[in-house]
C-alpha cells in the first residue's frame, strides 16, 4: 500500500463490545493503524513549515556567532583535535547547531497555521474521528490563520527575548558576580520551559474552542500547570528523541532533520498532541458539558463545529 493510498476505503471499524484502549496502549494502537496517514500528515506539515524553518536557520546562525557559542564549541573541539582546520570545524559546528536548534524549535513550538492544521488532524486521529489530511487540514489552516500567525509572532518575539535575556544576565553575572543576575537568568530559563510545554495545548485549544488569543494562552498555562507531570513527560519525550537523533547517534544533520520531519514527528509532535487532545477531552469538555448552566472560561464551539 502506498504512502498516500487508502483514503477512500473504510477502516475496519470497532468490534462490538471491544474494550477501549487507554493511554500508552491507545497511542501505540493509533500509531500502528494510522502510520501511513501520520507520515503523510508529517510530510505535509513539514513542507508547509519550510519558510519558518529557513527563518529559524538563519536566525540561529546570527545568534550563534554573536553570542560566541560557535567560537566556544570550536575551541573545545580544537583542544581535542589540535591538527584540525579551525575554519572548517567552526563552519561545521555552526551548520549542525543551526539545523538542530531550528528543527527543535519547530518540533517543540510549532509553525503557526501549519501547526493548527496538524493539531486538528492529530486530534481526529486521537479521537478516532474521520479526517482528510489534505482537505480538512487546509480548512483548519485557513480557519485559524489569523490566530495562529499571532501565536507565531509571539513565539518569534519570545525566542528573541529569551535568548537575549539569558545571554545578557549571564554576562552580567560573570562580570559583576551578583547572584541576582543568576536568579534572573534561571527565571527566564524556567519561563521558557513552561512556555514550551504550553505549546502542547495552545494549538489543540485553538482548533477545539472558539476563544481569543488571551484565553488560549491563559487556559494553556492553566492546563499545563494543572497537568504538570504529564506536560513535563511528553515534552521530555520529544526533546529526548531530538537529542537522540542529532547528538547521541550523531547522524549527518541534514539526514537527522529528514528523519525527524518525516518519521520522528510521530514520536514528538504527535505525542504532545495526543496527550493534549485527551486531556482536553477528558477534563475540559466533560466538565463544560456537566456545567452547561454556568458560563465557562472557554466557550465551547457550536454543535456543528464540535462534531468535526
Amino acid at each position: 500500500m502506498g504512502l498516500f493510498n487508502g483514503y477512500l476505503k473504510e477502516g475496519k471499524g470497532v468490534e462490538k463490545n471491544e474494550k477501549k484502549k487507554r493511554g500508552f496502549f491507545l497511542y501505540i494502537d493509533i500509531l500502528w493503524q494510522k502510520m501511513s496517514k501520520l507520515i503523510a500528515a508529517n510530510c505535509l506539515y513539514s513542507l508547509t513549515s519550510l519558510p519558518w524553518l529557513v527563518l529559524l536557520y538563519f536566525f540561529f546562525g546570527i545568534v550563534l556567532i554573536n553570542t560566541g557559542v560557535t567560537a566556544s564549541v570550536t575551541q573545545t573541539i580544537m583542544s581535542a583535535m589540535p591538527d584540525g582546520d579551525a575554519a572548517a570545524i567552526a563552519g561545521n559546528v555552526t551548520v549542525q547547531l543551526q539545523i538542530f536548534l531550528s528543527v527543535s524549535v519547530f518540533v517543540l513550538w510549532g509553525s503557526g497555521p501549519s501547526s493548527a492544521a496538524y493539531a486538528y488532524v492529530n486530534r481526529c486521529f486521537t479521537r478516532s474521528e474521520p479526517v482528510w489530511v489534505v482537505s480538512d487540514g487546509w480548512d483548519k489552516f485557513k480557519e485559524n490563520f489569523k490566530q495562529s500567525m499571532v501565536v507565531l509572532l509571539i513565539d518569534a518575539a519570545f525566542l528573541f527575548f529569551a535568548i537575549y535575556s539569558v545571554s545578557f544576565y549571564r554576562n552580567l553575572y560573570i562580570t559583576q558576580g551578583n547572584i541576582i543576575w543568576l536568579v534572573l537568568e534561571y527565571f527566564i530559563i524556567i519561563a521558557s520551559v513552561i512556555f514550551t510545554m504550553m505549546h502542547s495545548f495552545i494549538y489543540q485549544i485553538m482548533v477545539t474552542f472558539d476563544c481569543s488569543i488571551g484565553a488560549i494562552y491563559k487556559n494553556a498555562l492553566i492546563i499545563t500547570l494543572a497537568k504538570l507531570p504529564g506536560s513535563v513527560l511528553t515534552t521530555a519525550i520529544s526533546a529526548a528523541f531530538l537529542f537522540l537523533v542529532f547528538i547521541i547517534i550523531n547522524l549527518n544533520p541534514l539526514f537527522a532533520a529528514l528523519i525527524v520531519l518525516v518519521f520522528g514527528l510521530c514520536f514528538t509532535s504527535y505525542v504532545t498532541d495526543f496527550y493534549a487532545a485527551r486531556v482536553i477531552e477528558k477534563n475540559v469538555l466533560k466538565n463544560m458539558k456537566a456545567k452547561k448552566a454556568k458560563e465557562p472560561v472557554i466557550e465551547y464551539l457550536d454543535e456543528e463545529d464540535a462534531a468535526e
